[in-house]
């Protein structure tokens, strides 16, 4: 079996798609343009998908999420701090995370503990992958994270309860050699529409219509 088929079967599957896509658009040790990034490749995952942008050193900002962020965090996320999404004593951890990532550049993967209003506990699994500006710049983090399997009572702040971060001269021309240690295969939750973060302040869930979903919205 190949490293990439491996991958295919150990990581979370709600992962492999845009996570495949990511990774067909890099040259080399190259990361890839934000604006070459198609939501139509990896439908499935539109709802657990998100965008941080770095606005300065320490400071990433949403700059889109879809609707089972929002509705783990219990709120409109556009604009919101990273660190917002993370219990108290983990808003650096976070920051520093997603500064390795664009610094080295590295393939980031995380296993976070949730625990929600009610102080019960969840796990979830997510993946983090740099993108480039469209002025060439390594600024922002496309990743995707995978949705409790019990309900909660929102909303839910994380801590890292353990993360691999894997520079992406590691890999060579490509990420099959990547190991990733998400083994077990959680199914996404499926709502009934995608909340992107646009100029909208109020936005509302709309219809799945896969090809006509627009993932990256810059103000």
């Amino acid at each position: 079996m190949s490293a990439q088929q491996k991958v295919r079967k150990m990581q979370n599957p709600i992962f492999n798609n845009l996570f495949d896509h990511w990774s067909a658009l890099r040259e080399g040790n190259s990361v890839p343009n934000r604006c070459e990034i198609d939501p139509r490749v990896f439908p499935d995952a539109l709802e657990n998908t998100f965008i941080f942008e770095r606005i300065a050193k320490g400071d990433f900002r949403a700059r889109l999420a879809g609707m089972n962020l929002c509705d783990m965090m219990g709120m409109e996320v556009r604009g919101q701090s990273a660190a917002s999404f993370m219990q108290h004593d983990e808003r650096d951890h976070i920051q520093k995370v997603l500064e390795q990532i664009l610094q080295r550049p590295a393939i980031g993967e995380l296993m976070l503990t949730g625990r929600d209003l009610s102080g019960v506990c969840y796990e979830v699994n997510m993946i983090l992958l740099p993108l480039r500006s469209d002025m060439g710049e390594v600024n922002r983090v496309i990743g995707c994270i995978s949705y409790p399997q019990k309900p909660f009572n929102a909303p839910l702040r994380f801590a890292i309860k353990s993360k691999k971060i894997t520079p992406l001269s590691a890999l060579g021309s490509n990420s099959e050699e990547i190991a990733v240690g998400f083994s077990e295969r959680i199914e996404p939750f499926r709502p009934q529409g995608f909340r992107s973060v646009s100029e909208n302040e109020n936005p509302v869930p709309s219809p799945k219509k896969s090809g006509h979903l627009k993932l990256v919205k810059d103000d």
